[in-house]
């Protein structure tokens, strides 16, 4: 077993193994706001939802030369969702995620990219067709050798969510990231069209794609997403202060209730448009091949 599959199993025992407290799959503000590809609701009614969930890219070459890569990731977190009154929903939370990378020396890459944060958003509904909401998420994104106020991340969303009728949600608004180099501000854009209680097709950033529930327990789904992140390094063999990884995917993948309170995530696919870009240093970027991934990941509701 490679380095980065032992370093990925033993994350993920520790994370589905964690209390709830820690136990849920992080999100990016915006992938939060724009999750078009929810068809069906929790799979029972819950304050508390935490997830886990782990990926692995397959061993890939860097296109400047310096070898191969492989990498994974893992991600968890927990929320809680509250109605502080009959229009007012109050969300509260935490998540962490780490970005592991397994290259040879040649390559100066990090080992590790973490970032943790907690959460806090609110969603009020003006009417039964419209509702605006808000989420800041303070915390920290580096290479966690150290930690300094450069590692600090405020990111901050504000969208609006438009449902004129039974088959159509928009919603639409912007996403400050809290990254200073690349994609400070992203768009939030959306459109769901549910014509069936079986089919929902969703178009927007960060993600788009088609879901189809053959049964009631099971959804099928086919997307494309944009993910990505910056980081703070503290160490100078790498040869920069600030390093981004952007990637864009297409999965394949189904969700499957095993209870009422849990819920099995599986999804294979692509990863291309893969790069690591440096800042505050004297390097160049770096290119990375496409290649297959496969994703796991459980849900918890308590």
């Amino acid at each position: 077993m490679s380095r980065i599959l032992r370093r990925l199993v033993l994350c993920s025992l520790f994370l589905l193994t964690a209390t709830p407290v820690f136990a849920q799959e992080v999100k990016d503000m915006e992938d939060r706001a724009t999750d078009l590809l929810t068809m069906a609701p929790a799979a029972a009614p819950a304050k508390w939802e935490s997830f886990a969930e782990t990926d692995w890219l397959r061993r890939s070459s860097i296109e400047e030369g310096g070898g191969n890569v492989t990498m994974g990731q893992v991600r968890a977190g927990v929320s809680r969702k509250q109605d502080l009154s009959s229009r007012f929903e109050l969300t509260t939370g935490m998540h962490y995620s780490a970005r592991l990378i397994d290259a040879p020396a040649s390559a100066h890459l990090p080992e590790s990219l973490h970032a943790v944060a907690l959460e806090l958003g609110g969603e009020y509904r003006t009417s039964d067709k419209l509702a605006l909401g808000a989420r800041v998420s303070p915390g920290l994104a580096g290479d966690f050798k150290a930690i300094t106020g450069d590692d600090v991340r405020v990111p901050v969303a504000l969208h609006a969510r438009y449902r004129p009728d039974q088959q159509w949600t928009l919603i639409g608004g912007v996403a400050y990231t809290g990254m200073n180099r690349s994609f400070p501000v992203l768009p939030i854009l959306g459109a769901l069209y549910v014509p069936t209680p079986q089919w929902a097709f969703g178009l927007g950033f960060p993600r788009t794609g088609i879901m189809y529930r053959p049964s009631r327990g099971t959804e099928l789904y086919l997307a494309a997403e944009f993910s990505g992140g910056e980081y703070r390094l503290h160490d100078p063999s790498v040869g920069a202060n600030l390093i981004s990884y952007h990637e864009e995917r297409l999965a394949a993948g189904a969700e499957i209730s095993l209870s009422k309170r849990v819920k099995l995530g599986l999804s294979v696919g692509e990863a291309f448009g893969r790069k690591f870009r440096f800042f505050d240093g004297d390097r160049p970027d770096l290119h990375v091949a496409r290649a297959p991934f496969a994703r796991l990941g459980l849900k918890f509701y308590l």
